[in-house]
């Protein structure tokens, strides 16, 4: 099984060096970070539009060590003017970021789209073998999966889209929106960058074409086609390890020493979504609002040049160095020149060395999908401040950053200056807070992640699909194994798909299913509208029909006077019980809090149980052990399986596996359990499976292929 690329980009660009030989060079940008490895390591092809030396066909790469092959395909300068400049550019990007007034829907435009499209799609039939994947690139290539599904009904294929879905009101002014939607409903599994994102896309289905939307699916004929918010993430490590690097640290200093002011720094292509202009009004608001500020703090704006063929960025680069120039004019004193502009990329060793230097990083776009420059500055910084725009996809990943509207000049002025004066703890604490979550989302996870959950079934092992066929009794935890975890517990929306696989397994003639969690029940029923399913919650406190005794309130008023009040903790008021939780708690403080409440005095009759960052104070003589084995004596004959994330399953795992059973843990960590599988998207594949069928579902899935070797199929 290997992967087909598409993408509008290439991965490697070529570069004519002094003996006059065409040499091969590594594209910036997240895409090539994140699937080039993936590429190396397995083999396959990626199909990319030839933007020079058309000539050159077919390449392999790396070109020191080649392992995969580059299909790259000429367009006619009249394909590039109309699908590449036009409609792409001219039409998607300005609609999807919300700039109606720049939108220009010409149907010649579309026309060029349309067959740059079937372009690509044949060039990927062309060199596809059977149990090859499929995985398409971004705005430019949105037909691209419905054309290959057309040719390739059982063909398994990922879509992503990497700017923002628009609202529903915004995306139905494209004459063609039932077209590009059923293009990309051609996939199986399509990414997002945020859950907002998701929604506008869900809801353009079901209003647009009347499919059936559901939990983050869609019904599309026979097929259920997975919609999910999953932001790319940035090579932290090697970020982290260049910020680091002494050569750096000393660039960073020389940057400094040549400024001999504090620093804010701006990277940004340039391009009109950016707010480049917007952001140098506030500037020059924050010099006029505070006179003090001249000649002790400096801008430097680095401007990516972007489309510099098209009249609009021309346009643009014209207003912001028209800017530029009036701040620069209006502020300079005494050698001080407020504004540095520079106008070229910058390569990674010094752009880190810039991010090192700079006292704050305005991260202030109008729109944007994500904005990965926020990310590289949280990994690379080891004493700044960021603020960045509420309108960025990347704002709900960096809980450390400052949140900023870009289009409030005053307010943004007036936040820069509570920026610069924070308080050095307080930038460091940010700092470590946003460098944990970028730890969890890295680069290469994200990538491992999509082409594993894109192979479904594929990549389970066949053994415990099989399973399906013999009476289950399934049992599940909530959070971390039906959903994903949640910064807050109301967001905690089940996993794409689990209503489905559940509702199915409800009707299944041999299964039976039901959720233990520590959660009360009525969330779960909240989270998972099925009035049939059997929910245990509070940790086996709360049963259907029954309620625990009366709740000992003074108790938990008693233990809440006790709990630590640091800055992210929250309590939660489950009536019977009371969960402290500290996800949100700055990492360099978590383990104070762990230590204060671990050294909470327990009330007689009361107990503490750990779970992912919370501790739980319950009534003893509970647990998710003790109801799993009450379920197991009510089901005799089926086969007992519970599946969990958290410490707090280990009980059931070791009931489970008394029982003869099947004991299955969901992420790292030790455990108990027999089995592991990587993460809520794996449970979804495999209940569904088993409500499919098992082994039904795994002949049909694989087609008797092998699963994707070199990505972790889930299972060790």
């Amino acid at each position: 099984m290997a992967v087909i690329v598409l993408s509008n980009r290439e991965p490697y660009a070529p570069r004519t060096g002094p003996d006059g030989r065409v040499h091969w060079t590594a594209s910036i940008g997240g895409l090539t970070t994140a699937l080039d490895p993936v590429m190396q390591r397995e083999g396959g092809t990626w199909i990319a539009w030839a933007e020079t030396h058309p000539e050159l066909r077919t390449v392999h790469l790396p070109e020191a060590q080649p392992r995969y092959r580059v299909e790259r395909l000429p367009l006619a300068e009249d394909d590039v003017r109309l699908f590449y400049h036009g409609f792409a550019n001219g039409a998607l990007w300005p609609m999807s970021h919300y700039f109606l007034e720049r939108a220009q829907y010409r149907r010649e435009e579309w026309d060029a789209y349309r067959r740059v499209n079937e372009t690509f799609a044949q060039a990927a039939l062309d060199c596809a073998q059977d149990g090859d994947v499929f995985w398409v690139h971004d705005y430019q290539l949105a037909l691209v999966p419905g054309l290959i599904r057309r040719a390739r009904p059982e063909a398994r294929i990922g879509f992503f889209w990497h700017i923002p879905w628009p609202a529903q009101d915004v995306f139905r002014t494209l004459p063609w929106d039932r077209e590009l939607l059923e293009g990309v409903l051609g996939a199986d599994l399509i990414g997002m960058h945020t859950p907002a994102y998701t929604r506008h896309f869900l809801e353009a289905c079901a209003r647009t074409l009347g499919a059936e939307t559901d939990g983050g699916t869609v019904r599309v004929g026979a097929r259920t086609v997975q919609v999910e918010a999953r932001p790319i993430g940035i090579d932290t490590a090697t970020f982290e390890t260049l910020a680091a690097n002494p050569v750096t640290a000393e660039r960073a200093q020389r940057l400094r020493d040549n400024l001999r002011t504090l620093m804010l720094l701006c990277v940004d292509r340039l391009d009109y979504t950016k707010g480049i202009p917007e952001r140098l009004a506030a500037f020059s608001s924050f010099l006029e609002c505070h006179p003090a500020a001249r000649g002790r703090v400096t801008l430097v704006q680095v401007a990516v040049p972007s489309r510099e063929r098209a009249p609009a960025y021309q346009q643009l680069r014209t207003q912001v160095e028209g800017l530029v120039g009036r701040i620069n004019g209006q502020f300079s004193r005494d050698g001080w020149t407020p504004v540095h502009y520079i106008y070229r990329g910058l390569d990674r060793e010094e752009l880190v060395a810039h991010y090192r230097a700079a006292d704050a990083m305005l991260v202030t776009p109008l729109r944007d999908g994500l904005n990965l420059v926020a990310k590289e500055f949280a990994a690379s910084s080891q004493d700044g401040v960021l603020l960045l725009s509420r309108f960025a996809g990347a704002v709900d990943e960096l809980p450390g950053a400052i949140e900023v509207n870009p289009y409030d000049v005053d307010g943004l002025s007036a936040t820069l200056m509570s920026a610069l004066r924070m308080p050095l703890e307080e930038k460091k604490a940010r700092l470590a807070q946003m460098r944990q979550a970028l730890r969890q989302r890295d680069l290469r996870a994200w990538t491992a992640d999509f082409l594993r959950d894109l192979a479904g079934v594929a990549a389970l092992p066949g053994p415990l699909v099989q399973l399906g066929d013999r009476p289950l009794l399934i049992l599940c935890d909530y959070d971390g194994t039906l959903a994903p975890i949640a910064r807050l517990p109301r967001d905690a929306d089940p996993q794409p798909g689990a209503l489905q696989a559940l509702s199915a397994l409800l009707h299944h003639p041999r299964h039976r299913v039901a959720v233990v969690t520590g959660r009360r029940s009525v969330q779960v029923y909240g989270f998972l509208p099925l009035p049939d399913l059997t929910v245990v919650g509070l940790h086996g406190m709360e049963w259907p029909g029954q309620t625990p005794p009366p709740p000992q309130r003074e108790v938990l008023e008693r233990l809440a006077r006790q709990f630590p009040a640091a800055r992210g903790v929250r309590v939660e008021d489950k009536r019977w019980t009371v969960a402290v939780h500290y996800r949100n708690v700055a990492p360099a403080e978590q383990g104070g809090v762990e230590r204060s409440l671990d050294q909470v005095p327990l009330e007689s009759g009361w107990e503490r149980i750990a779970g992912k960052a919370v501790r739980e104070f319950r009534p003893s003589g509970y647990g998710k052990g003790r109801a799993v084995r009450a379920l197991m004596d009510g089901a005799p004959g089926w086969y007992p399986v519970f599946i969990g994330d958290d410490a707090t399953d280990e009980e059931a795992f070791g009931a489970v596996n008394a029982a003869g059973g099947l004991s299955v843990k969901v992420g790292a960590g030790e455990t108990a359990a027999q089995v592991r599988l990587h993460d809520p998207a794996a449970v979804v594949a495999l209940l569904s499976a088993w409500a499919d069928g098992g082994r039904e579902a795994l002949t049909r899935e694989r087609g008797g292929r092998a699963a994707l070797n070199g990505v972790n199929p889930g299972l060790s």
